[in-house]
């Protein structure tokens, strides 16, 4: 009997963010901030070093299943640039670096906001969450503004646990805070390796949620193509 529903947050519960749009509003910003510390960076210097750790970071959490923190990205794209700074400007450079999406907060998927009060009513509902550049502490003030905070029992975020999908520990750490045997969870994400591999090796039921495909992923339980649909997958 299913209990528990989890759901991965970007490209699923959240759109993904215009990538040149806000990426490109980070190195804005990071390359102000720098300026203003008396470092002088080449702008494409500063892109091809985001670049590189987003890349790394990725590559870390599917071969690896671990998180490289906000914290981490940071050191890094430092590192690359060979910059040093104080704790006190390097604080300032991480709040500039994490920060952007309160300025610029991603929209709610189609069908978020009509499903989630559906199965709250039967289901206990969590979030697994590979946070990349934006901690899990921002992402749950996004969640409050958009009134969708108040439906999730559990919000597990990489950076906090640094484990990340598609390792097996961040589901069953889901699981075990939502007292719900892994049999009696399903989890929903777009991306067939992260959630679909990692749900199944998790002993879940795994729900792919992908738009454009023709065809299941042949390792998922279920496709769909809409959150929406999740209503008449697992009706009350």
């Amino acid at each position: 009997m299913l209990k528990a529903i989890t759901f991965d947050f970007w490209d699923t519960l959240y759109k993904i963010p215009e990538g040149l749009i806000i990426s490109g509003k980070r190195v804005a910003a990071f390359n102000q901030i720098i300026r203003a510390m008396g470092c002088e960076v080449e702008d494409e210097a500063v892109r091809e070093a985001f670049q590189d750790c987003w890349q790394y970071a990725h590559e870390y959490q599917v071969d690896y299943g671990m998180d490289i923190t906000p914290t981490g990205h940071v050191n890094y794209i430092l590192g690359q640039l060979k910059l040093k700074l104080e704790s006190e400007d390097w604080d300032r450079v991480y709040r500039v670096y994490t920060s952007v999406l309160i300025d610029f907060p991603p929209r709610l998927n189609e069908g978020v906001l009509e499903t989630l009060p559906f199965l709250a009513q039967k289901y206990k509902l969590a979030v697994i969450c590979n946070t990349g550049v934006t901690p899990g502490s921002i992402l749950r003030e996004i969640m409050k503004v958009d009134d969708i905070y108040r439906f999730f029992n559990v919000l597990v975020f990489s950076d906090e646990v640094h484990w990340a999908k598609p390792n097996v520990k961040i589901f069953d750490y889901t699981l075990q805070n939502l007292q719900v045997k892994n049999i009696e969870a399903a989890h929903i994400g777009d991306d067939s390796s992260t959630d679909v591999t990692g749900a199944k090796r998790a002993g879940m039921t795994a729900v792919w949620l992908a738009p454009e495909a023709r065809e299941k992923t042949p390792c998922c339980d279920y496709h769909v193509r809409n959150i929406k649909e999740l209503c008449t997958l697992f009706p009350e």
